[in-house]
């Protein structure tokens, strides 16, 4: 089993109680890269595509991939761009703001080489995107990246898609609707959270937004509702779960990338939506009483095995 995330790794500064900054490594592609090298068997493959610098911090963020398992043969090389950096604060309900310096990044090159980029989609089971990853490419490469996922039932593998929607990301409001609906087409499993889609599409509900991807023909999908039930859809089979219980609200950063990541492995090891939803709600529940996007992989398998 092969998988494939695409997208961009930045810098972390993060606020400490103490008013210094620390520094680590997180997006959120690389997120669900994480999870899912922590919840897959250990003979599975979990890949990273991006683009990064050759300074001492791409040298860092390279070597971390590594040490964790993940593979880094299609992380390519930039000598004139570095890596994007963000600043992250949480107020005392663990909600996040972020500050970003990322329009030189290297990652924003990521589809540039079709070459490179269809070497690393070959042997593929699943690959994972984010609107996130097509909304920092310039538009040539956005498309020489849907042209590269290819259409559904013309391809080796499936493709998993969240469209995380961040606005300041996109050219304007309606290229992201475009291209969001554009990629929803093309995937297999869709992971859409509420509020970004009622913000971009105006659906009411978590219920609308899983029809309106049923009629662009996704076969699977997973509404993120907040504190609200999980909705998901296969097929003709739907159902719901309830968000699990969190202690304490510590940061709520990374919790739907992990909840993506936890959701994808458990799908790839057999589980049906309805159990792999429940699993990826324990994870994501960890993850906000938690500190930071990255759990260490002991604490990831401690709570998907409940």
């Amino acid at each position: 089993m092969r998988v494939l995330c695409i997208g961009e790794c930045m810098v972390e500064f993060a606020r400490r109680g103490d008013g210094l900054w620390q520094q680590g490594f997180a997006g959120d592609s690389l997120n669900v890269a994480w999870a899912l090298r922590a919840l897959l068997p250990p003979e599975a493959r979990v890949d990273y595509l991006t683009r990064v610098g050759t300074d001492a911090l791409s040298d860092e963020m390279v070597a971390m991939l590594a040490a964790a398992g993940i593979g880094t043969a299609h992380v390519g090389r930039d000598p004139d761009r570095s890596l994007g950096l963000y600043t992250i604060r949480t107020d005392a309900a663990g909600e996040r703001s972020f500050a970003y310096w990322r329009s030189d990044s290297a990652a924003r090159h990521l589809a540039a080489d079709a070459a490179a980029l269809g070497a690393a989609l070959a042997g593929a089971d699943l690959v994972f995107v984010s609107g996130i990853t097509l909304a920092i490419l310039p538009a040539g490469d956005r498309e020489r990246l849907l042209q590269a996922l290819g259409p559904r039932h013309g391809r080796a593998f499936r493709l998993a898609f969240d469209p995380n929607l961040r606005p300041r990301l996109w050219e304007d409001g309606a290229t992201a609707a475009r291209t969001i609906a554009r990629a929803a087409a093309l995937a297999d499993i869709l992971l859409p959270t509420q509020a970004d889609e009622a913000a971009a599409f105006g659906d009411r509900t978590a219920a609308a937004t899983l029809a309106r991807y049923a009629g662009h023909g996704v076969p699977e999908t997973v509404v993120k509702d907040g504190l609200r039930p999980t909705l998901w859809r296969l097929g003709a089979a739907r159902g719901q779960h309830p968000v699990a219980p969190v202690r304490r609200v510590v940061d709520t950063t990374g919790a739907g990338d992990a909840f993506d990541g936890a959701y994808l492995a458990a799908r790839l090891s057999g589980a049906g939506p309805g159990a792999a939803v429940a699993l990826a709600q324990r994870v994501a529940a960890r993850v906000v009483e938690t500190r930071g996007a990255l759990l260490p992989a002991q604490a990831l398998r401690e709570a998907a095995g409940g």
